[in-house]
């Protein structure tokens, strides 16, 4: 029973499994998640698939705890927080909740631009427009009612990775040689577990806004966490297949 003094909250519409695969598959395909795995690619691909496998199974472990919460009471992350913290408590949350959001849209407009802009040399500040209107379109129209069009961007956003896969892969292309890290750049394997688990714990603030509309709670909750999960260690990994400068020596 809901904690008197606070209303369970109601999805207009339920989501179907496909929405949430989508949705939450699309989130882990980006230039961003395969930058943060150029910060593995010093440990040798042994090391770096070992600590990137580890973060993901603790973080996606707790994603998926967060978003079974939401799902299972219908309420969206920062109304969950209440049950714990109360009304004035959750408040905190809910500011620090926007603050990281605000920076977070802000690097990926930036990186977004930037990597647009190689392709397409029209000026990042323009690209940054861009990719903010169409950011204001997507929250208009509501992910429920973009799932064709959740569709179509996954798929390019696949063949994006694979492209940039062989990209990475050339030790003579520009890309390659800009991913390279040297010796003094790199992670510790225990601070390269930390950023692999970090990335699934990242999204607990939000999770729940989407799993709490699902018309399969706990099914739609499982389907986020793997989709997510595959497709950051799928961008995340690509760049440990690209030569290193320098290889760190094993870790004892």
């Amino acid at each position: 029973m809901p904690e008197k003094g606070y209303s369970m909250s109601t999805a207009t519409s339920e989501t179907k499994l496909l929405s949430h695969g989508l949705l939450w598959f699309g989130a882990a395909l980006s230039i961003a998640e395969i930058f943060t795995g150029t910060l593995f690619a010093p440990l040798g691909f042994e090391q770096g698939v070992i600590a990137i496998l580890l973060g993901h199974i603790i973080g996606g472990f707790l994603f998926f705890l967060a978003g079974l919460i939401g799902a299972n009471t219908r309420r969206s992350a920062m109304e969950t927080v209440r049950i714990g913290f109360g009304r004035q408590g959750a408040s905190g949350f809910a500011l620090a909740n926007v603050l990281q959001l605000i920076g977070w849209t802000t690097v990926m407009i930036i990186t977004g631009a930037a990597a647009t802009n190689a392709i397409l040399p029209w000026g990042t500040a323009v690209w940054s427009l861009v990719i903010g209107v169409l950011i204001i379109l997507w929250l208009v129209l509501g992910y429920s009612n973009l799932t064709r069009l959740n569709l179509v961007a996954v798929a390019l956003l696949f063949c994006l990775t694979i492209w940039l896969s062989f990209i990475i892969f050339d030790p003579s292309s520009a890309v390659a040689g800009a991913l390279q890290l040297t010796e003094d750049q790199g992670l510790s394997f225990g601070a390269a577990v930390e950023l692999a688990a970090a990335m699934p714990l990242s999204w607990l603030p939000l999770v729940s806004d989407y799993t709490r509309t699902a018309k399969r709670p706990v099914a739609a909750t499982v389907v986020s966490t793997l989709t997510y999960t595959f497709g950051c260690i799928l961008s995340v990994s690509d760049p440990l297949f690209m030569p290193a400068k320098q290889t760190l020596p094993p870790l004892c």
